[in-house]
């Protein structure tokens, strides 16, 4: 940034001053008779560019230097002031101020190692920056810019113009680093910043992920990654390392759960797009209102509290006491309670809870009523979600599912439930030693699941019909479990009386009598009631009742094996 200096008359020789020190240092070097012949013209300099006189000395021989090169590395300037290489080297804090303040900008080379020796330690060019020559030529005042930003989308906006600098050859790739740790240090005020900062991250993972941030709010939702590498990376060997990384899923992004990988158009793309953890660092308070600003869909895998209707359930009074139990349990008074009493006991924090029986006996809407009754969101699990088709790619998925919840739980006055439901897929018993890659990788699902129950510091409750197949090691990690059987006679008429709105008391109770449905049936059969009098205006008869009820029972014919050959039976 340029100011037109009130003195402009008095500083249009100021080149000449650069050029009278050049040459003084030129034929004498730089002592005590050469700066007091200088004196003025320095301490003009010095005025003008706010630097010290043995920075105008070091700007003076670099800007004449500059002419007949494109960069100065510290040989050319021992080689101008006449003395060695190493005695440059103290200098480097001053040539480091300098680019600091944007008068000088800095390449440092790729020190490649090559055959029987190593890389060349004067590896560092400086050079003058094109603003602050034409100020001095304008004998204009020269002021860096040093943008602090009212807010993440003005910062990545800046950010975006720092990047296209880059790409048009303006910004060196070590003059990138240092304006994006630079500019970051300078909005510590921002939420973004502080939270990013805690991250201990190396300078080009730091600038891969602002690269990706910027990206987004460019309405980018994800990065090519190759593209981005050689974009980033000039060192073929770095772009190599980086690239591996990812693949290997090993980078420091990755682990930090910042970013995911997923599939472009084409097998040989990949890209890189933000998770739900590095939209929130970014966007703050502000996720859910820029996510809906973008016109994207918001996760389908968070129900809301105030979104889950009001259901009565009818269960026999052993169940119905539990789960009123379990409920005030999670109340979030009553669970903040119980927390500060494990943590003072020494115990572990979280609530895990099974619930199991047999099919549409309202285990899952069980869940959902202690979420609203207790003002709770849930994280829904799929189990098929958890499970991927790429190795290595599974454990990372079920670690992520445990990572965001575990950030939620941190961000959130009441924690939300993270429900598994038909968790049998994923809870069931391991596999043995030796078996298949794929047992294998199930197995490693398992375990970390184990561990994240025995870390839990939130609520998981799953759901599962079938609890033969759960494994030992996971029913002791379940503080309650709550078996739900199929309705009791009286349970079953009230639940009909509760779907089928037309029916009488006297045929849901021989229905109820007649048919040990479970309540998931009973609706199924109270849907093809209202159907049929949507479609033929009329409400279904008892005896058609009925037979939705045998329909709905389904008497199954098994086939087993005995031998060689199959025996068909009743079952």
């Amino acid at each position: 940034m340029r100011e037109k200096n009130k003195e402009t008359e008095t500083n249009k020789d100021l080149l000449k001053c650069v050029e009278r020190i050049a040459l003084d240092i030129k034929s004498s070097g730089i002592n005590k008779e050469m700066l007091l012949k200088n004196k003025q013209e320095i301490r003009k300099l010095s005025a003008f560019l706010d630097i010290s006189e043995i920075q105008v000395l070091l700007f003076s021989t670099i800007f004449t230097i500059n002419f007949g090169s494109c960069t100065v590395d510290l040989e050319n300037i021992a080689d101008y002031i006449g003395c060695s290489p190493v005695s440059v080297v103290s200098y480097l804090p001053d040539l480091d101020d300098m680019v600091e303040k944007k008068l000088l900008r800095r390449q440092v080379e790729n020190n490649r190692r090559r055959r029987g020796g190593g890389g060349n330690l004067n590896n560092i060019d400086f050079y003058v920056n094109r603003e602050a020559f034409e100020a001095l030529r304008m004998g204009e005042k020269f002021t860096s810019v040093k943008i602090e930003t009212p807010d993440v989308y003005s910062l990545m906006v800046y950010f975006e113009g720092v990047f296209q600098n880059f790409h048009q050859g303006e910004y060196t790739v070590s003059e990138l680093h240092h304006e994006i740790v630079a500019t970051l240090k300078r909005n510590m005020s921002l939420p973004f910043v502080k939270d990013l900062w805690k991250l201990p991250m190396e300078t080009d993972d730091l600038t891969l992920f602002i690269l990706i941030c910027s990206e987004y709010i460019d309405e980018e939702d994800s990065v090519n990654l190759l593209e981005a590498i050689k974009y980033l990376y000039t060192d073929f060997s770095a772009r190599m390392r980086v690239r591996r990384e990812f693949l290997k899923g090993t980078h420091t992004l990755l682990k930090y759960g910042l970013v995911a990988m997923e599939e472009g158009q084409f097998k040989s793309e990949r890209h890189v797009t933000l998770t739900d953890y590095g939209l929130e660092l970014l966007l703050q308070d502000d996720k859910d209102l820029f996510v809906a600003k973008k016109g994207k869909k918001k996760p389908n895998d968070i129900i809301l509290s105030t979104n889950i209707p009001e259901k009565e359930l009818y269960f026999g009074d052993e169940v119905s006491k539990k789960l009123t139990f379990l409920t005030d349990t999670l109340t979030p008074e009553n669970h903040a309670s119980l927390v500060n009493r494990l943590k003072d006991a020494g115990m572990r924090t979280g609530v895990t809870v099974l619930l199991y029986g047999a099919p549409g006996t309202g285990k899952t809407e069980s869940a959902y009523q202690m979420a609203r009754k207790t003002g709770r969101d849930i994280k829904m699990i799929s189990i098929s979600e958890t499970k991927s088709m790429w190795f290595g790619e599974s454990e990372k998925l079920i670690k992520r599912v445990f990572d965001e919840y575990r950030r939620k739980v941190e961000k959130c006055e009441v924690p939300p439930i993270l429900l598994f439901n038909e968790a049998d897929g994923i809870f069931s018993t391991r596999k043995k030693i030796g078996s298949s890659s794929v047992d294998q990788t199930e197995n490693a699902i398992q375990n970390i699941i184990l561990q994240e129950m025995e870390d839990l510091n939130g609520i998981l409750v799953a759901t599962t019909n079938l609890t033969q197949n759960l494994d030992q090691a996971f029913e002791r990690r379940f503080l309650y479990k709550i078996c739900f059987e199929k309705p009791d006679l009286k349970s079953r008429a009230k639940i009909w009386l509760d779907k089928v709105k037309n029916l009488p008391v006297e045929h849901a109770e021989n229905l109820a009598a007649l048919f040990e449905l479970s309540g998931g049936q009973i609706e199924n059969i109270a849907r093809k009631c209202i159907l049929q009098q949507a479609l033929y205006g009329t409400f279904p008869l008892f005896n058609e009742i009925q037979s939705f009820c045998n329909e709905e029972q389904m008497n199954r014919r098994v086939i087993r094996k005995i031998g060689f050959s199959y025996n068909l039976k009743e079952k």
